[in-house]
């Protein structure tokens, strides 16, 4: 019977005396299986118990009740040289939890809120904040060791206040979060990348941000660079919804979603609806064909043909005098390069825009944060490797 206590509670090393149920606490009584103890200053053993004491160890949570430990501590005398020293014993130090409680405590923060996971262990949220940070610490950004491409991409913490993503597109993996969006913050990171690492960094994925581009090229030079596709269509359809919110009216209402939609995704009554909306707004029918233009580029295998396509998209941009138009023919001219390098690498932000979707989640599920640190470690918590986190708790200071 006890041995299958010992299996049901985790008690690997440690003999069981008793189990003592007390409301919504049980408590074990436990000792180390061992009969001797090696002396740390001269390697001799020792049987010799010198005295013993008790320890109270929060261990995990069984049926919404929680499990101490009543652990009996024995001091061992050496007969060697005299020293007298405590016991060791597997998975358990001066911390007043075990290592088995911080293990599943950190796993359950991965993918539900601080206080949540402090409410059902009955600790404190400060303790769970303080844990994840100390882990994140730890850890640090684990650098791939083969060749990858660099993602950067912006997503918001408050409102307008960003903070930049940092991933690994070739083996899908979040890298790092950094602190705020300015072109200093992203320089300072790019110029830490270990030499060896720097070495590996194949491309760079961004948006269409000109400090991205400028901090990439200072610090990376001669990475090639490539603008997100999905930022390119994006960036189009933002000019046909500027151009949406001066027509539509409660009379005759444009719909965001239909204009948006792609062409072979319509079915009958909306391709209707979109002839009607056309015929009354030829410029929304304008900029929704350049949408679709710029889509079917995207389409085409051969880098020297989307070369060609792209000219003839600037070619058509150029020769229209409208403010609009000229304003998106800048742009394209200026990307130009940028965008051409998709047909090279084949390379999007899609994982980055995945790891935005999630953090937008947890963010949701921790009823958002006001400290950007404990943010960071939260999330990068929540993309670590469960063998990572594992390998890194025994030794964090933090899980105290």
């Amino acid at each position: 019977m006890k041995s299958t206590f010992s299996t049901l509670f985790c008690l690997e090393g440690l003999f069981l005396d008793r189990v003592e149920p007390a409301g919504k606490s049980i408590y074990l009584h436990v000792r180390s299986s061992r009969t001797v103890a090696i002396c740390p200053h001269c390697a001799a053993s020792s049987s010799r118990v010198h005295r013993r004491s008790r320890r109270l160890l929060k261990h995990m949570v069984c049926d919404d009740r929680i499990v101490y430990l009543r652990l009996t501590v024995r001091n061992f005398k050496c007969p060697s040289c005299g020293y007298i020293y405590r016991e060791k014993i597997s998975g358990i130090d001066r911390r007043q939890t075990t290592e088995h409680f911080r293990r599943k405590v950190v796993m359950k923060v991965r993918d539900r809120s601080f206080r949540a996971v402090a409410k059902e262990h009955k600790i404190s949220s400060s303790f769970l904040v303080q844990s994840a940070r100390d882990l994140n610490k730890q850890v640090g950004i684990l650098w791939p060791r083969e060749s990858f491409v660099l993602g950067i991409d912006g997503h918001s913490f408050s409102g307008r206040d960003f903070m930049i993503t940092v991933t690994d597109l070739t083996h899908h993996k979040l890298l790092t979060i950094l602190p705020d969006n300015k072109q200093v913050t992203l320089k300072r990171f790019l110029a830490n990348i270990p030499k060896e690492t720097a070495k590996l960094i194949t491309g760079a994925c961004i948006d269409m941000d000109q400090e991205y581009r400028a901090a990439i090229e200072q610090r990376l030079k001669g990475v090639p660079i490539t603008i997100d596709k999905f930022h390119v269509v994006q960036l189009c359809n933002q000019h046909l919804h500027d151009v949406r919110r001066i027509h539509t009216s409660r009379q005759f209402p444009l719909p965001k979603k239909l204009l948006e939609r792609n062409k072979e995704d319509l079915d009958k009554k909306e391709k209707e609806s979109l002839r009607l909306i056309f015929r009354r707004y030829p410029s929304i029918q304008e900029l929704w064909r350049l949408k679709e233009f710029v889509r079917s580029m995207y389409r085409i295998k051969s880098p020297d043909k989307a070369e060609e396509r792209y000219q003839t998209l600037l070619d058509g941009l150029e020769g229209d005098p409208r403010p609009r138009w000229q304003s998106m023919h800048g742009t394209f001219t200026r990307w130009q390069p940028y965008i051409l390098n998709y047909f090279e690498s084949r390379v999007t932000n899609a994982y980055t825009e995945g790891v935005h979707t999630r953090l937008k989640l947890l963010k949701r599920i921790s009823y958002g944060f006001k400290n950007k640190v404990n943010y960071i470690a939260k999330m990068s918590i929540a993309f670590l490797p469960l063998t990572i986190i594992i390998q890194h708790l025994n030794s964090a200071p933090g899980l105290t």
